[in-house]
């Protein structure tokens, strides 16, 4: 859709609500994606919204479906390259521009510094949220680390507030120095509830699933090499792509389990896949608060994972899932074991863990959270439009003036 007639639907003469930019760098399938859509489907009854990416895909077909409009600029890219990175901002400043929002939201790194290096130059306030942080690891190449440290502490002082997904990624922004404490705020990830559960029983193997792109910082590669060691007739699902796929499927024949590891792909059917299965596992090297554990435990599966990030946050060991040492084959073979082995533990962590998704990350409560934000950074800027907007449930607004954790 062209922008312009996109712009013209907004016209600031037949709407008074706050416009709002969201800015990401990829369309992908995964878990930032799905939290920004979930974002734009909640927030675009209150504001007037627009998205931005650097390309086509999951995230721009269903803001399209869901009469979200969209805006791609092709330079946004998360490799860093100066010339086409200049050109990317100076695209999102005209953006800006055409479009007049009163606040602007960035979430990942790249679109993260660009836009608020954009809403600085053009005085319109802004807030990023860190979904992860992949400095140091294998995500990312050499000099995305070397120059992300100090381009996020730098980029921190152009934004009113950052949002972290989990306290873990406060503690990383107070540790490092990036940002102060009363512009940092902790708002748990949530998801809608769905209808389709996994009918956890003893008549079939267990099936165990994985949904996660195959990207180093997943680790496919301790997976598969503890899964070779569990139950003959047990069967894993990945669900999933990306570069390194082929490297996986090649380990699997390797190992010899090739019969009892089906490569699924990118699906859309997530929840109908996780209500077919019967123990969910997360073997990441790195995370921060994923949206797959979440839709796990929405599902009512036992989950169990790598003890890293902002994971400890969610699972809790014995209760809700397993926790493991990250990148230990035989840890988690032990904990896939334990698991299998046991069809009582499976229904028991699997029903506490839906319990936990219902009382703790229901997307509602992310979604308020996230519009008290929003309201409390107009108000404070000295918006006129933020009075269209009212917080649902009284939740009211997160204080400024120290730092804090929304809690659940």
């Amino acid at each position: 859709m062209n922008l312009a007639c996109e712009v013209s639907k907004l016209d600031p003469l037949t709407s008074r609500r706050p416009r709002i930019l969201y800015v990401i760098t990829r369309a992908e399938r995964g878990g930032a994606q799905t939290h920004l859509l979930n974002l734009l489907h909640a927030m675009h009854h209150d504001f007037e919204v627009l998205l931005a990416t650097g390309e086509e895909g999951f995230l721009t077909e269903a803001c399209r479906t869901r009469g979200i409009p969209v805006h791609v600029i092709p330079l946004l890219q998360r490799r860093i390259n100066p010339f086409a990175d200049v050109k990317a901002l100076f695209s999102l400043r005209k953006l800006i521009r055409d479009f007049r929002p009163d606040l602007l939201h960035a979430h990942t790194s790249k679109a993260g510094f660009l836009t608020r290096l954009a809403g600085r130059t053009l005085g319109v306030p802004s807030v990023y949220t860190i979904h992860t942080w992949l400095f140091g690891t294998p995500a990312i190449s050499k000099i995305s680390s070397l120059l992300g440290w100090p381009g996020e502490r730098l980029a921190a002082r152009w934004c009113d507030r950052i949002i972290t997904v989990a306290r873990a990624g406060a503690d990383v922004i107070g540790r490092s120095g990036i940002a102060s404490g009363e512009k940092v705020v902790t708002i748990y990830n949530g998801i809608p509830d769905c209808g389709e559960q996994a009918n956890l029983s003893s008549v079939r193997s267990p099936t165990l699933v994985m949904v996660a792109r195959f990207t180093e910082a997943k680790d496919h590669d301790t997976l598969l090499r503890a899964f070779a060691k569990t139950r003959a007739e047990t069967r894993l699902l990945l669900v999933g792509d990306g570069h390194l796929r082929a490297k996986f499927e090649a380990l699997a024949r390797e190992l010899r389990i090739e019969t009892r590891v089906d490569f699924l792909g990118d699906r859309g059917d997530v929840p109908s896949i996780l209500a077919r299965a019967d123990i969910f596992v997360l073997a990441s090297k790195t995370e921060m608060f994923p949206i797959s554990i979440l839709e796990a435990m929405r599902a009512g599966l036992p989950v169990i994972s790598s003890q890293v990030g902002g994971v400890s946050e969610i699972v809790t060991h014995g209760e809700t899932g397993l926790l493991v040492e990250s990148q230990s084959v035989d840890a988690l073979t032990h904990a896939l074991n334990a698991m299998i082995a046991s069809l009582e533990l499976r229904r028991r962590l699997g029903q506490q863990a839906r319990q936990r998704f219902l009382s703790a990350h229901l997307s509602t409560q992310m979604e308020e959270q996230t519009r008290a934000v929003y309201l409390d950074v107009l108000r404070t800027r000295g918006s006129q439009a933020a009075r269209q907007v009212t917080v649902p449930n009284g939740l009211g607004y997160v204080e400024a003036s120290k730092p804090e954790t929304i809690r659940f």
